[in-house]
């Protein structure tokens, strides 16, 4: 048994609020208890259709003839000398584990124990899926993968997360509602944004449907037309505040389903009609006669190259999991790979005792060990944001 003792943070047994538990938590041996990745993967369920099989793959008919007279000329090899037994050897003597092993596929079914069933549902998703991760910033907010391809449409969510889930938590609702404002959607930047965007398209009197457009592709939708956005929970100090606001506030909300399923995701706007017109001049007037928001995340867990550290996700075991905030601290100001203890409650080793570290780095080793696990990306539905009039902007061509 370590001497290291922490603090922690757990729920509340009634309410979902999060506070500074009266317990501690004591670092036991690592290699004893250790998170375990031994468990079989689930059977792959978002997989890409193979291609036709072509008629060259057909072996061509050669007549039964031909193929009675080859197996009758054709001699069998003669059978292989007997090899002699190996002389029997003794197992080695295996230690029983003082508890029964947490392997990292078991945190989906806590999550529908502690109530975060959206949670859980991503992560049976991502474990199901085949491999597919970002492995650069760029990939991991874009949708690049490892082979530097955009992930392909089976690594597209459109059901999972809904737009009235998400408006029960107050701070997503909040970046809603800013988001809808009309000197947000349209500042000076997303003015240049629809300029560039609206440059590359054949001008158009007509009023048309970027809906219809993109055959009700959302993702073609949001590649082609979306020109703003606001984050949610996404930056160091949005976290940090969180942190302070879980530690300081007796009972303070610190983690919910929100945070443990999309950790940090964004609301989009996209113009949903418009006409387009270009003058002998060489100006263009741009008209907007509607705008959707919808929430957009990538469910992955690569690390940006601007964190220094692998973030955090908490001590988890079969009935639950707790927050040690110097983990926290430590995922997110660090990269080297310090001592990330299992930890037993009040210094007793049982199942329901023992927590585990999770971080990002062990769902990605995951990956490695198993060649499967899909990262994906999550589009929510739509929400209309009705405008007063038409939004008109105008802009040089050249």
């Amino acid at each position: 048994m370590s001497s290291y003792e922490f603090p922690f943070l757990e729920k509340g047994l009634i309410r979902p609020l999060w506070k500074t538990s009266e317990d501690t938590c004591t670092a036991i041996d690592g290699n004893e208890f250790s998170l375990s990745m031994e468990k079989s993967p689930p059977k792959l369920s978002y997989l890409e259709l193979p291609p036709p099989k072509s008629q060259q793959d057909t072996k061509p008919f050669r007549g039964l003839s031909v193929e009675l007279r080859e197996w009758i000329l054709t001699r069998p090899p003669p059978p292989p000398p007997p090899q002699p037994k190996p002389a029997p050897t003794i197992a080695p003597a295996t230690r029983k584990p003082r508890v029964k092993p947490f392997d990292l596929q078991d945190i989906p079914d806590v999550m529908d124990r502690i109530g975060w069933p959206v949670s859980a549902k991503l992560q049976r998703r991502w474990f199901a899926g085949a491999l597919n991760y970002a492995n650069t910033d760029d990939g991991a907010r874009d949708g690049i993968n490892q082979d530097g391809k955009p992930f392909p449409p089976s690594m597209i969510d459109t059901t999972i997360i809904k737009l009235d889930w998400l408006f029960r938590f107050p701070r997503a609702k909040e970046a809603f509602e800013y988001l809808s404002r009309k000197d947000v959607l349209f500042t000076a930047r997303s003015r240049d944004v629809l300029a560039r965007k609206f440059k590359r398209l054949r001008p158009t009197s007509r009023c048309l449907s970027t809906w219809k457009l993109c055959d009700g592709n959302i993702h073609e939708y949001h590649k082609n037309f979306q020109f703003q956005l606001v984050s949610v929970d996404s930056d160091f100090y949005s976290k940090l505040k969180m942190f302070i606001r879980g530690v300081a506030v007796p009972n303070g909300i610190w983690m919910d389903d929100l945070y443990g399923a999309l950790g940090a995701f964004t609301f989009d706007a996209a113009i949903d009609s418009y006409s387009y017109m270009v003058y002998s001049n060489g100006r263009a007037r741009l008209e907007i006669y509607g705008v959707s928001i919808y929430a957009r995340d990538v469910f992955t867990f690569h690390d940006r190259s601007d964190e220094w550290g692998t973030q955090y996700l908490g001590h988890w075991n079969k009935t639950g999991f707790i927050i040690i905030p110097a983990g926290t601290i430590a995922g997110e100001l660090t990269k080297s790979d310090i001592p990330w203890y299992t930890v037993t409650r009040n210094a007793y080793i049982s199942e329901k005792n023992v927590y585990y570290p999770i971080r990002n780095k062990d769902y990605r080793n995951w990956q490695l060990k198993h060649g499967q696990g899909g990262d994906f990306i999550i589009y929510s539905d739509r929400r209309s944001i009705p405008l007063a009039g038409p939004m008109v902007i105008e802009f040089n061509i050249e």
